[in-house]
């Protein structure tokens, strides 16, 4: 087949959404047609290659073995489409996808993402979270921030924010019922109550390893399954935290919590990770992120918190 007897474009773009969407009415939903003009189009292809792609009842279509062959490279075609085409059409317009650390998205890039608005309107930030650093060359996102060492994935370009900074967290209530400051110590009576996140279950025992502060049975206390539950739970008086200073400046500053043992470097870096940062849609962000960044209020000692 030449490309001269190509099926029509608008029937090959049908077959593969019908065949990644799996629904009907997603299909519909994402073309902007009707089923009718859907099925429609699936039929004309299957005449002109002369296969059949779909197999079974209407309401329970099923992919045939040439359409499960068919469907992957196909999207892989529109993809590559797609990021051509936006190669070409660089504007600071549109959306743009950025990926990021859920409790970093609410704690930090929320609260702020307004001034971008302000400076950009025509630039419609979508949000997606993410638990680990993705792979950009087959992401749907533009940017993605994560917090990491240095693992970043080939070809894409780096832009740090800054260092991690970790330290236990609590109430002032709980600091004064277990006088935390006055004995520097959180081995008092039976311990200081150990909040746990279950995406870094070995933060506290990381934390006394690195201090030599010994704290009681870090394998203890209680868990929650994110971050964010855990530093909820710290503001709740329910424990103590290992929390890092980006994610509780502001409650530090407003003297929900406080940290008595101040904050250290845990070798990890907030970063944006980006396809390509000289797009001007990336390029604006990433110029106000790290204005952000650079202007976030520093952890120096307590007494200047």
């Amino acid at each position: 087949m030449n490309r001269s007897s190509l099926p029509p474009l608008n029937a090959i773009r049908a077959f593969e959404v019908a065949a990644r969407k799996g629904r009907m009415v997603d299909v519909a939903e994402e073309l902007n047609v009707t089923y009718g003009a859907i099925s429609k189009q699936i039929r004309h292809l299957e005449d002109v290659m002369g296969i059949r792609l779909f197999e079974g009842p209407r309401n329970r279509l099923q992919l045939t073995e040439a359409g499960v062959k068919l469907q992957p490279q196909l999207t892989a075609i529109f993809d590559q489409l797609e990021a051509s085409i936006s190669s070409v059409v660089d504007s600071e317009e549109g959306a743009l996808d950025v990926a990021c650390i859920g409790t970093f998205m609410m704690r930090w890039l929320l609260p702020r993402l307004h001034r971008f608005s302000a400076h950009y309107p025509n630039i419609d930030v979508r949000l997606s979270t993410t638990t680990v650093t993705p792979n950009l060359a087959n992401a749907s996102c533009d940017l993605a921030i994560v917090v990491d060492s240095n693992n970043w994935p080939p070809n894409v370009d780096v832009t740090p924010l800054f260092t991690e900074l970790v330290g236990p967290v609590m109430t002032p209530e709980l600091e004064a019922r277990f006088a935390v400051s006055e004995t520097g110590s959180l081995m008092e009576q039976e311990g200081v109550p150990l909040l746990h996140s279950l995406t870094r279950r070995s933060a506290w025992e990381d934390w006394s390893t690195a201090t030599g502060i010994p704290v009681l049975d870090t394998g203890k206390g209680t868990d929650l399954e994110h971050i964010y539950f855990m530093l909820e739970a710290a503001m709740g008086g329910l424990g103590a935290a290992i929390a890092p200073w980006a994610l509780v400046s502001e409650d530090i500053r407003a003297g929900r919590l406080v940290a008595p043992f101040g904050f250290l470097p845990n070798g990890q870096v907030y970063t944006v990770i980006s396809r390509d940062a000289r797009r001007k849609k990336n390029k604006a962000f990433l110029a106000w992120i790290k204005s952000e960044a650079m202007s976030s209020p520093l952890w120096s000692d307590p007494g200047n918190v």
